[in-house]
C-alpha cells in the first residue's frame, strides 16, 4: 500500500497522502466501492481522475473507515460518518485526506508555470513581498492552497478564490507554517496554514480548533 507520507498534528488529527503510482485496475481490482463512487467513477472521462477518486477511497480504507462512510453535502464538501470531520484533495501525482475533531482542510498542488499566469486572480497585498513572478511558483503555489484551505473549511460562501478578502501574510518558501486573514461581511478571522513540500508539490492544512 503506497501511503506516502502520515502525520499527526495532534492527538485529534491525521494526515495520509497516497502517490499514486497504480494503474486504474490495480486500484478498483482491491477495493469494495460505494454505489455513489460507482456512478462518480463512471461519470468521470480522465483515468488519472479516476485514480485519484480511487487512489483517496484507499486512504479513507487506510485511516479506518469504508467508503460507504463517506459521502458529500448538498455544497459539495465531503462527510465522513461519525464525529470526525474529513478534508480531501488530489493532483495528479498525490492524494492527501485528513480528519480530525476539529474542523479541518486540505489542498496539494503540483508547482506549475501557469501559476504565474494566473497569480492576478487570486494574488493582492501579496504582491508587496513576492519578487519577480518567475521565481515565485513555490510561494504562489503555497498562497493558492492557503487560499484553497480557507475557501474549503469556511462554512459562509466566499466569493471563489477572494483575493481582495483574504492576505497571506509574508513567510520565506522554507517556512513550515504561515498566518493569514480573511475579512469578509465584516468579520475578520485569522488562520495559520502549515506548509509541506515534496517532490515538486506542496501540500497545505488547516485546523480550526475554535
Amino acid at each position: 500500500m503506497p501511503i506516502y507520507k502520515s502525520y499527526s498534528p495532534n492527538s485529534s488529527t491525521i494526515i495520509k497522502v497516497w502517490k499514486i503510482k497504480e494503474s486504474y485496475n490495480e486500484l478498483i481490482s482491491s477495493i469494495s466501492l460505494s454505489k455513489l463512487t460507482l456512478e462518480k467513477l463512471k461519470n468521470t472521462n480522465s483515468e488519472s481522475k479516476r485514480c485519484e477518486i480511487l487512489s483517496v477511497r484507499h486512504l479513507i480504507i487506510a485511516l479506518g473507515y469504508s467508503d460507504n462512510d463517506l459521502y458529500y453535502n448538498k455544497l459539495g464538501k465531503p462527510i465522513l460518518k461519525g464525529i470526525k470531520n474529513i478534508s480531501i484533495t488530489h493532483s495528479k501525482l498525490f492524494s492527501a485526506v485528513i480528519i480530525s475533531d476539529f474542523k479541518v482542510s486540505i489542498d496539494v498542488e503540483n508547482i506549475r508555470d501557469k501559476i504565474i499566469n494566473i497569480s492576478e486572480k487570486f494574488i493582492d497585498y501579496e504582491y508587496s513581498y513576492l519578487a519577480d513572478l518567475n521565481f515565485e511558483k513555490e510561494r504562489l503555489t503555497f498562497i493558492w492552497s492557503i487560499k484553497e484551505c480557507i475557501y474549503k473549511i469556511s462554512e459562509q460562501k466566499l466569493p471563489y478564490i477572494f483575493k481582495e478578502k483574504c492576505i497571506v501574510l509574508p513567510f520565506s518558501k522554507n517556512d513550515d507554517s504561515v498566518v493569514s486573514w480573511l475579512n469578509f461581511k465584516g468579520l475578520i478571522t485569522c488562520f495559520n496554514s502549515y506548509l509541506y513540500s515534496f517532490e515538486g508539490y506542496k501540500l497545505v492544512y488547516l485546523i480550526n480548533e475554535n
